[in-house]
């Protein structure tokens, strides 16, 4: 698995600082996820008159690999369907289809960690690409998937 050290840097990969930040602000997430959890063991969650949620680390494990799955699961159908669209247009994305492919298979495995981490890979690749040819669409937004020409979120 991927695990960035800003301080391992080489010196034919230096990294930028906004990697930089990103890694810093990436390493204190989960400090403050649990910091979050400690707080809402504190103060049980109300969800509605007499019905109070409990503690329970078997079901906050549970709650966050669903959680981490279905965020996985949405960055693999935007990068699918974003590839979908437009690497028949532009021949560099060809080579992020191997990389999401990747993902799709540690996904499936459910190792998670890699997927997000071949999903990083294919999102920074695409920007790459991106620098260098002003006429390929943006990630998100600039582009209609075929099969989905309005929006599902209510």
């Amino acid at each position: 698995m991927f695990a960035p050290n800003p301080s391992a840097t080489t010196a034919s990969q230096p990294l930028s600082s906004d990697i930089q930040q990103l890694v810093w602000l990436l390493g204190n997430l989960m400090p403050l996820l649990l910091r979050c959890q400690s707080q809402a063991l504190e103060q049980p969650f109300q969800g509605g008159p007499g019905n109070v949620v409990m503690p329970n680390p078997a079901l906050d494990h549970q709650a966050a690999e669903n959680l981490i799955g279905d965020i996985t699961a949405g960055s693999l159908r935007t990068l699918s369907a974003y590839l979908e669209a437009n690497a028949g247009r532009h021949a560099a994305l060809e080579n992020c289809v191997p990389i999401v492919t990747q993902a799709t298979h540690r996904f499936a495995a459910r190792d998670y960690a890699e997927a997000f981490n071949l999903i990083w890979l294919a999102y920074r690749a695409i920007e790459t690409i991106r620098a260098t040819d002003p006429q390929l669409p943006p990630l998100r937004g600039g582009w209609t998937p075929a099969d989905q020409t309005t929006s599902s979120i209510h």
